[in-house]
């Protein structure tokens, strides 16, 4: 796994590379020797999911003309 890491010293960003279980161990800057502390960021997340079907048009009432009809609306007066 890749652990981003930042100098306490001159702020540089860096990777480090190890397995899961060194995780938690500190790293030195690569520039400067300091120590670095680990930037801990949010998780990529992957939502695989089918797109939603369009929302389904009301069953009672219809729109024309930039206005609806339909229960608890007014109808046209002419």
């Amino acid at each position: 796994m890749r652990y981003p890491f930042c100098c306490t010293r001159c702020g540089l960003e860096f990777e480090v590379s190890r397995p899961i279980r060194e995780a938690g161990q500190e790293a030195s800057c690569p520039a400067d020797g300091a120590v670095a502390q680990r930037i801990f960021t949010v998780p990529a997340m992957s939502f695989n999911r089918p797109p939603s079907a369009a929302p389904a048009a009301p069953s009672s009432g219809y729109s024309h003309s930039g206005h609806s009809h339909g229960p608890g609306t007014a109808g046209h007066s002419h």
